[in-house]
């Protein structure tokens, strides 16, 4: 999943925030995650308890308006 992130930080440069919170965290807790992997996406977890894709990662960010 890091390896997606750091491609996905690459691609997209600047457009995107990329944060990576391991272990129980506040952030974890302030979204009410509860299993990992989460994919939040502008304050909204999209992807939860898996590994996505690439495809399924962008279309996420499409679909969330980011870009």
């Amino acid at each position: 999943m890091l390896r997606l992130l750091d491609e996905i930080k690459e691609e997209y440069g600047d457009k995107v925030e990329v944060e990576v919170y391991r272990g129980p965290s506040e952030k974890a807790k302030e979204y009410g995650l509860t299993v990992s992997p989460a994919i939040i996406i502008d304050r909204d977890v999209r992807i939860i308890g898996v590994c996505p894709t690439k495809k399924t990662l962008r279309e996420a960010i499409r679909e969330a308006g980011v870009l």
